[in-house]
């Protein structure tokens, strides 16, 4: 119950910023990162700490708690919320790391974020006895310019050459690190996915945590958070932290078009609002929207009984809710494209709500964990018994 009232409170909260959030969209694609001041009020409002352990002054709500207010902060700017949502998962994944991690991280401080980048480039990799030398580069980390640490993905070679590598996560001071703002993207171009490029930075063992052990089983977090948050199987359901913006800027988009058609005339002088065809665009895209917001909560409810009874999660039901979050993806793709033509030439120019919304939206069905393709041939190689060719499902 309590849980229930603070996401509520937190929904509620990202509600109230839809106005704001409008009026500061412009300034976060301009500027390629989201303002500073929708930093400081997402810190105040606690978005950040949705999934943080509750013993570090997280709120440590139910798994897509994230997802809900993202949804919301989406409708007017799906940058923000993509950092709001992605800060927030970020916290849930630091909850996995060894309680030694999660006191260096937030043990002076419950605000501080966390951002990720799991797409290393050039990465070398030293032993030091039990200790990393990472150095490298490691591309799209979203919000990281309001972060104080990162965890990044590394390939680990085996020792003495013997056996394959071994993914980690390592977490890393980004004091000791540079930020490049490499990032110029058509879509969410407001979220700051920035490079960071580390020369030299050793890695402790309490900072790595082993990827082929976040499958749905004990993590050195849940030892010390006891919920059943930090033993969810990470890629299975990882892509509920991106899909939020994406059903936000659908429906954003469907209102503001709903808005525009029934305030004003065509050129010609003609009320576009009753024209038959503009009616099929309208309708078809409310219930793509609408279908894929039902799917999203099923599968949240699923995923959140199945863990508070700590029922294991079967390979195809991990299959499953990667396919269907592909499939919502794909849904608000198919909306926002048959909004698009009825803005006319205006919906063309880079400044209008609806040019953006088409752009994030279909950007964020760009991310690897909600492209159909792969979505599709993972779960047809599952159901027809050739296991999962992504060994980290």
């Amino acid at each position: 119950m309590e849980n229930t009232i603070a996401e509520a409170a937190l929904i509620e909260k990202a509600q109230a910023f839809i106005p704001i959030l409008k009026e500061r969209a412009q300034q976060a694609e301009r500027d390629r990162c989201m303002p500073k001041d929708t930093d400081t009020d997402f810190r105040e409002a606690g978005f950040y700490r949705a999934l943080q352990p509750a013993r570090y002054g997280g709120l440590e709500l139910d798994y897509g708690a994230q997802t809900m207010f993202a949804r919301e902060l989406g409708r007017a700017c799906a940058s923000s919320a993509w950092v709001g949502g992605i800060l927030a998962c970020h916290g849930w994944m630091a909850g996995m790391m060894p309680d030694e991690a999660q006191a260096e991280i937030w043990g002076d401080d419950a605000d501080v974020a966390v951002s990720t980048s799991f797409l290393p480039i050039g990465v070398k990799v030293e032993r030091k006895g039990d200790v990393l030398n990472i150095s490298g580069r490691w591309r799209f980390s979203s919000g990281v310019d309001h972060c104080r640490w990162a965890i990044v993905l590394v390939i680990v070679p085996p020792e003495n050459g013997e056996g394959p590598p071994d993914p980690v996560f390592a977490m890393i001071d980004l004091n000791e690190c540079l930020i490049e703002a490499t990032w110029n993207s058509a879509g969410l171009a407001g979220t700051g996915s920035n490079d960071i490029v580390v020369a030299s930075a050793d890695i402790p063992p309490h900072r790595v945590m082993r990827v082929m052990g976040l499958r749905g089983e004990e993590t050195a977090g849940s030892k010390a958070n006891d919920s059943y948050l930090y033993r969810l199987p990470l890629f299975a359901v990882f892509p509920f932290n991106i899909i939020g913006p994406a059903l936000g800027a659908a429906r954003g988009a469907l209102d503001d078009v709903i808005e525009d058609l029934t305030s004003r005339q065509s050129v010609t002088g003609a009320d576009l609002s009753k024209a038959a065809t503009v009616h099929t665009r309208i309708g078809q895209a409310s219930a793509l929207i609408d279908s894929a917001d039902a799917l999203v909560e099923k599968i949240r409810e699923t995923i959140v009984q199945k863990g508070r009874a700590g029922e294991e999660f079967k390979m195809d039901e991990r299959a499953r809710y990667r396919l269907n979050l592909g499939h919502v993806a794909q849904n608000c793709c198919d909306a926002v494209d048959a909004l698009l033509p009825l803005t006319g030439g205006r919906g063309l120019e880079v400044t209008h709500p609806m040019q953006r919304a088409w752009r994030d939206v279909h950007a964020v069905a760009q991310h690897i964990g909600l492209v159909w393709d792969v979505q599709t041939g993972l779960y047809g190689n599952v159901r027809l018994g050739h296991g999962s060719p992504d060994p980290k499902l």
